[in-house]
């Protein structure tokens, strides 16, 4: 007899859905290329686990994410072959330091930049403070 299970999707799917579509993990992947050859999973895969799960409106500590995503259908959700142990502290707390150390406004000008022109929204112009709105 069949064994089945199943996994809370929720509002997860749209969001999961945004950020292929929008190409987050590649953009993130992109601005960031040092990344270890042994990685179960990428950086830009890392920061899609955290919108996830702080659009999950749960606010888990890093050490929680992999208890968190056990409850996900991961590999819908963020890629085939990853596994919520891939999202763990050690990675996420590498993946927040390599952000850090490329410089986040640069990468979020990057993303923010991406997503309008993808999206076309209208945009008379930028301001430079990414702390404010840009659009």
């Amino acid at each position: 007899m069949a064994s089945y299970s199943t996994k809370g999707l929720d509002h997860l799917g749209l969001v999961a859905g945004m950020n292929k579509e929008l190409g987050i993990a590649k953009l993130i992947d992109k601005s960031l290329p040092e990344q270890s050859d042994d990685k179960l999973i990428s950086y830009g895969q890392l920061v899609e686990a955290m919108i996830l799960n702080g659009l999950g409106f749960v606010g888990r500590t890093l050490h929680m994410y992999p208890q968190y995503f056990k409850e996900r259908p991961v590999e819908r959700l963020i890629g085939e072959g990853i596994k919520a142990e891939y999202i763990n502290d050690d990675a996420l707390g590498r993946c927040l330091d390599q952000l850090y150390e490329a410089g986040v406004s640069g990468i979020y000008q990057t993303l923010y930049a991406s997503v309008v022109k993808h999206l076309k929204l209208p945009c008379e112009g930028v301001n430079l403070d990414s702390t404010k709105d840009s659009c």
